[in-house]
């Protein structure tokens, strides 16, 4: 990588100055060192890689190192906050920096590196990237004791035609919670979205960053991304600027006091006093702040105090502490330069649920998940989980704490799938346990006819990920999975520990690994124990990639949610897609949170070439408290418990369906399979259905050589030979096979809307001596 200067001899004595300073304790000044960083679990991992610091924060541009999901390098990759004895903290967030059009294919060829400024009062260091025909100058700026990285990003068109883009700053932390720009109902009169402020945060009890964005028009990604749409005429530019701020504590006072002083905004304080009931201090006590019913921001305590600083205006407040029940709401007015003091003292100390879930048929103890759907539920999310698991040991059992009050909670196993929830009301009191009891009326067990369900899209605790594996594995068997599933991004890191978690259960184990290029992401699995990628995604085409994922032990490869900006086929219809169409790629993801009608049309234009790419399924879950493991799965036929390669070649076979309800139990045929058919003779299929919904419909769907005089819908690709309605829970259903060669699939909907899609039957038009 080549580094440019302003000064060459700057460059290198700074970082020789640098180098020194970063191995002592305290960061009174600014400093840039240059090698790997310093920062605990960081990514830049380059001896070109730059780490800049003061007394607050250090912040890593990956300059050589490889940026994660194939971003172009001269990005930030690691962010950590100084603690009190000096130290720094472990990284906090996976990518941290300028996104010039969405999550789309970063086409780049170049980087170049300008320490501008590099003194014990600022570091100031300016990288050029280019973005196709655009170049992307963003300059990072870090002030002796500030806690903000400040950064100001000019876009200009080096082309010959417009550029219509999104663009802006993004924030992905690797682990905590996120609270997302706070935004007003929109009215009967406007569509528009109001927003309350500008800025995201990052956090937990021990850290938080907020990504400031004055210009940002709208947000994407549970606000992580920050954007302003816009057109680049030939040769204009267009300039971004923000602020990431670092502090050592899951508290927003201090990001809205700097919104305060950024914005130049009339203000007011609050002096806060919060206890119980008792008199007793609060566990991290917090006054939580709205605005017209939506959260703005929180403030954390010290002791039984709390104060802080809030814009002019008219808020509501409440007191709230780890796992302790709310205050009332008080309204309140702010008023320039005018301190508020409010007490709040009627606070109740945690109470403890302890719940024990069987299966109502086996009266076995069963996995569950548990989630409060009416009672408190925290919005300080380290406070306080809204969603808990049985514990994987003691099968069925759950102990956790909630805050005083009644509750209305949904026990669940296979939910939507295998049973309905189930709803249980309790009520907590301080200090005391509750203990309740709860069985799942299970409808249906597929292992019993051989088929096992997995969740083929699923993140641990890589990058952006915040799972740790052993609520993956209570997450996946509560959802009712008979497989255990794990890909994060570029990394096996997880797989062993997962692999011991499902050994001491007996539950099999696929492990894979999500290959993460710009222009598209790909599940391997099974991977080899120990295997590592030695590809860089970012750099790497296609062919080479497959080639190592083989090498790694992979039987199949899936092409994830392929038609998002960022997808393969999306890649490949733009030209973005560096080797262009593999033809050894297995399977296409039909995915729990994407529009998935592009996928279906694609696979169905390959099913009438006779090409056997399948589908799989996954939800994408990066969150287990927050999203739903399962929401969508691949039931594979395997006959009996399979390996990982078993399942993988099952899958690979076609021997599969997608379902995000319904339940399909073929019985004198399996999908994937052919089936030669002689003129005259009629072949009949035939299908169990459950929906534990109920169910609505079944369609029989086949290409277009199948069609009949009959037929009067059709899609893109395929068309209905048949549509039959249902009703009730179970159903046998019976379709006449079509007298031609192409193939036939199963749509099944249950009344919530929820589908089934299967693989293709192969159909064969044989003479009768063959037959």
């Amino acid at each position: 990588m080549k580094f440019s200067t302003l000064s060459p001899a700057l460059l290198g004595i700074s970082l020789l100055v640098s180098g020194s300073l970063l191995s002592q304790t305290s960061h009174a000044s600014v400093s840039i060192t240059k090698g790997k960083t310093a920062i605990p679990h960081g990514n830049a991992i380059s001896n070109e890689d730059l780490t800049i610091q003061n007394d607050k924060l250090a912040f890593a541009i990956a300059v050589d190192s490889a940026p994660p999901w194939g971003l172009a390098r001269g990005c930030i990759v690691d962010i950590a906050n100084v603690k009190e004895d000096g130290t720094l903290s472990n990284d906090r967030v996976a990518f941290a920096d300028f996104i010039p059009n969405n999550w789309s294919s970063w086409p780049n060829t170049y980087t170049k590196i300008d320490i501008l400024k590099d003194t014990a009062q600022e570091a100031v260091v300016n990288i050029k990237r280019d973005f196709g025909e655009t170049e992307i100058s963003t300059t990072y700026s870090l002030s002796e004791g500030s806690d903000l990285i400040h950064v100001e990003t000019t876009m200009t068109n080096k082309g010959d035609s417009d550029i219509d883009a999104l663009s802006g700053y993004t924030l992905w932390p690797d682990s905590g919670y996120k609270f997302a720009v706070p935004r007003s109902h929109t009215t009967e009169k406007s569509s528009e979205n109001v927003w309350l402020s500008d800025r995201f945060v990052g956090y937990d009890k021990e850290w938080a960053v907020a990504l400031h964005a004055p210009y940002m028009r709208e947000t994407k990604n549970q606000s992580r991304d920050l954007y302003a749409a816009h057109t680049l005429g030939p040769s204009q530019n267009m300039t971004f600027s923000g602020d990431y701020q670092v502090l050592p504590r899951g508290n927003l006072a201090p990001v809205v006091s700097a919104e305060i002083k950024r914005k130049a905004l009339k203000s007011g304080t609050i002096e806060a006093n919060v206890s119980t009931q008792e008199g007793q201090t609060v566990e991290q006590a917090a006054i939580v702040v709205s605005q017209n019913g939506v959260p703005y921001m929180w403030a954390m305590g010290n002791g039984k105090n709390v104060d802080f600083t809030l814009p002019v205006g008219d808020y509501e407040v409440y007191a709230t502490g780890k796992q302790h029940s709310d205050s009332k709401t008080r309204l309140i007015t702010v008023e320039e330069n005018v301190t508020q003091k409010l007490s709040f003292d009627a606070l109740r100390a945690p109470g403890e649920i302890s719940l024990n879930v069987i299966d109502g048929k086996s009266q076995q103890p069963i996995d569950a998940k548990i989630k409060i759907e009416q009672g408190n539920q925290p919005l300080i999310e380290y406070l306080g989980a809204r969603t808990f698991f049985t514990d994987l040991d003691n099968i069925g059992s759950a102990v956790f704490g909630l805050a005083p009050g009644e509750y209305e909670l949904s026990v669940s196993h296979g939910a939507g799938f295998n049973a309905k929830s189930t709803l249980i009301s309790a009520s907590v009191n301080a200090n005391e346990t509750t203990t309740l009891a709860s069985a799942i009326d299970v409808k249906t067990y597929p292992t019993k006819y051989g088929w096992y369900a997995g969740d083929l899209h699923h993140h641990a605790d890589v990058l952006e990920g915040s799972t740790n594996p052993t609520n993956l594995v209570r997450s996946q068997l509560a959802a009712g999975l008979n497989v255990l599933f794990v890909s994060d991004h570029d990394s096996t890191k997880n797989n062993d520990t997962i692999q011991t978690l499902a050994d001491a259960r007996d539950v099999p184990f696929i492990p894979s690994i999500e290959v993460s290029p710009s222009w598209g992401h790909f599940n391997a699995f099974p991977i080899d124990s120990g295997a590592q990628l030695t590809v860089d995604p970012g750099v790497d085409d296609i062919h080479t990639i497959i080639e190592d994922v083989r090498r790694m032990g992979a039987t199949v490869i899936a092409s994830n949610h392929p038609y998002i900006p960022y997808g393969y086929l999306s890649s490949l219809d733009k030209g973005t897609a560096p080797g262009g169409f593999n033809p050894s790629i297995d399977l296409f993801e039909l995915n729990a949170v994407v529009n998935n009608e592009p996928t279906i049309n694609k696979a169905h234009q390959f099913w009438n070439e006779g090409l056997p790419y399948y589908f799989t399924a996954g939800s994408d879950t990066h969150d287990v408290l927050n999203q739903t493991s399962g929401l969508n799965r691949l039931f594979v036929y395997t006959g009996s418990k399979p390996t990982a390669k078993g399942f993988a070649q099952a899958a690979k076979d076609g021997h599969s369906y997608v379902s995000y309800g319904p339940v399909i139990y073929p019985k004198n045929v399996m999908f994937g399979d052919t089936m030669k058919l002689a003129k005259a003779q009629a072949r009949t299929i035939t299908f169990d259905l459950v929906a534990v919904n109920g169910l609505k419909s079944v369609q029989l769907i086949g290409s277009d050589n199948a069609a009949t005089a009959t037929n009067t819908q059709s899609a893109a690709n395929s068309v209905v030979l048949e549509d039959k309605t249902l009703t009730g829970d179970h159903d046998s259903v019976n379709f006449e096979v079509p007298q031609v060669s192409g193939w036939v699939a199963l749509v099944v909907e249950d009344i919530e809307g929820r589908k089934a899609f299967t693989n293709p039957i192969w159909l064969e038009l044989v003479d009768e001596s063959q037959f």
